[in-house]
């Protein structure tokens, strides 16, 4: 299957970026362990799968400021980055990254984050860095894959959007 990696068109890509399929089947969680001055995070298995699937209308969505995005594409889009520059801290936050399930392990995201990173580095920034969910066990092994690690946990901050779930912040230098 071939693909290039394309700047996202807003309004041309916006549909396809809608469709994509952001669901994903886990057998195991992570749970936060802290200590006075540690965290960590502890794989625990499920006694049944868990599935999720991520709001996908929340991409274009009136206070997601992002401010670059690029798609994977081969006739179709089949995975979607967009990231969001913050100079102050020299930080590119990645706001999302999305791949089309039958795209999974074939490269997009690797080749999307590649991307990702050359961006940061032609805005000076000095890593990337990622928010994501403690139920999303296949995304935070694929990003540690890929070289970003735990640089953060946030228990409080999902409330009642995403009840039981905690913030995981992962990071990678350039």
């Amino acid at each position: 299957m071939t693909f290039t990696i394309r700047e996202l068109d807003r309004i041309a890509d916006k549909r396809g970026v809608e469709a994509l399929d952001t669901s994903f089947e886990t057998s195991s969680v992570f749970d936060l362990v802290t200590g006075a001055r540690s965290i960590e995070l502890v794989e625990r298995p499920l006694a049944q799968p868990l599935s999720k699937t991520y709001a996908i209308d929340e991409v274009f969505a009136h206070w997601a400021s992002w401010e670059h995005g690029w798609v994977a594409d081969d006739g179709g889009v089949r995975g979607f980055a967009c990231v969001e520059n913050e100079p102050w801290n020299q930080r590119l936050n990645l706001w999302f990254l999305y791949i089309s399930p039958e795209w999974r392990r074939r490269g997009v995201g690797r080749a999307l984050l590649e991307r990702v990173e050359a961006h940061g580095r032609s805005v000076g920034a000095s890593h990337v860095w990622l928010e994501t969910s403690n139920v999303n066990v296949p995304g935070v092994n694929a990003y540690n894959r890929l070289g970003y690690h735990l640089c953060g946990a946030d228990t409080l901050i999902y409330g009642e959007y995403a009840p039981g779930e905690t913030a995981i912040y992962l990071a990678k230098m350039l």
